[in-house]
């Protein structure tokens, strides 16, 4: 009978025992994609620059816009966003400067982040798929109207996450090292040169010169008997008198570079969810 008595107690402790590891087990499950994934609150800004530039005259509604990020975002003590990540938008709206206006004003729609190793987040709200906020900006960029860009290459703006975004952390981890930081100073500008009829400048004027006098000898009256001779002395020559003349201004060639734009304001804009096809989202190799 003890002997019966100690197998059943055995088996009830072994009972217990797996049932503790299967709970723990349970539990370690459940935390693990919490703790394998990043959250961006909404609200969270992250810095860009223009990797393709947007020209005048041809650039319209539904077009793309190019961006990259120029510093890192993070989460907690994680890197969520690598700088140089790439973040696609579409353009809805455009102003363009006026005669009697130097703004232009862009309004775009951030639709999703592309990691250098090929992981892809498509933002809240840009497919219609939901009732999330999309994110949007309106850029305030001030243009002349002769210039041939609206958006140059490294034009610095602000994306503000409308909503929240997950990422999945070991993407963003493998990303890091794939990524290469934008320069956006090192970016070369897109903006056209013009032919104009330039200067040749002026050959300015020769100097002037006005004779001087060569002057007139001594006269001599000779004296009279037992007299000396009177010596008038002659006028001493004077030298040339030189006016100088005006020098020549420089010419300068007939081609006209206008400034580049220059974004002076990227503000959040409220926008609802997009009625477009939904954006694919895949996940690194």
């Amino acid at each position: 009978m003890k002997r019966v008595a100690l197998v059943v107690a055995s088996v009830i402790l072994l009972f217990f025992s797996m049932s503790a590891s299967a709970l723990s087990g349970a539990q370690a499950v459940v935390q693990t994609p919490s703790a394998t994934r990043l959250t961006l609150p909404a609200g969270t800004q992250v810095e860009l620059a223009v990797t393709a530039p947007v020209w005048a005259r041809s650039a319209k509604p539904g077009d793309s816009l190019f961006t990259q990020t120029t510093f890192p975002v993070t989460s907690g003590s994680h890197i969520a966003i690598p700088a140089g990540a790439y973040i696609q938008g579409r353009l809805l709206a455009i102003t363009r400067p006026s005669r009697k206006s130097n703004r232009a004003t862009i309004q775009v729609l951030f639709t999703r982040i592309i990691f250098a190793n090929g992981y892809v987040i498509v933002l809240p709200g840009s497919s219609g798929d939901g009732p999330a906020a999309a994110t949007a900006a309106q850029l305030s960029i001030q243009v002349s109207p002769s210039n041939d860009l609206l958006l140059d290459n490294g034009a610095e703006l602000e994306m503000t996450l409308a909503a929240p975004v997950s990422i999945e952390a070991a993407a963003a981890s493998n990303a890091v090292a794939a990524s290469q930081p934008l320069q956006p100073g090192k970016l070369r500008s897109a903006s056209l040169c013009r032919p104009t009829p330039g200067d040749p400048g002026t050959p300015g004027t020769a100097d002037t010169v006005i004779p001087g006098s060569p002057g007139t000898p001594d006269t001599t009256i000779p004296g009279g008997p037992d007299m000396p001779d009177i010596v008038i002395p002659g006028t001493p020559a004077t030298p040339d008198t030189v006016i100088p003349g005006t020098p020549g201004t420089p010419g300068f060639p007939g081609t006209s570079c206008p400034a580049p734009p220059l974004v002076v304001a990227s503000d959040p804009l409220a926008l609802p969810p997009q009625p477009t096809q939904p954006l694919p989202q895949s996940s690194p190799n």
